[in-house]
C-alpha cells in the first residue's frame, strides 16, 4: 500500500502545534522567538510559525550540532 502523498503540511503553526511536531519545551521556544532565532507572525491575538521557518530553525540546529 502506498502511503497518502495527498496529504499536505500546514502553512503555519501554532505555539501548541509546533511543540507537538518538535521536541522541545515550551519554555526554549518562547527564548529561542524573543531572542529572534525563530521568527513568527500574528494573525488577530494568534501568534504563529510559519512552517518554512519552523523548518529552518531546526534545521538551524541540526547543522549546529554536525
Amino acid at each position: 500500500m502506498q502511503p497518502n502523498n495527498n496529504a499536505q503540511s500546514p502553512l503555519a503553526y501554532g505555539i501548541n502545534d509546533a511543540l507537538a511536531v518538535v521536541p522541545v519545551g515550551r519554555s526554549l521556544l518562547y527564548q529561542e522567538i524573543k531572542a529572534g532565532n525563530l521568527r513568527t507572525f500574528k494573525i488577530k491575538n494568534r501568534t504563529l510559525i510559519a512552517s518554512d521557518d519552523l523548518s529552518a530553525w531546526l534545521e538551524s540546529h541540526r547543522r549546529a550540532v554536525a
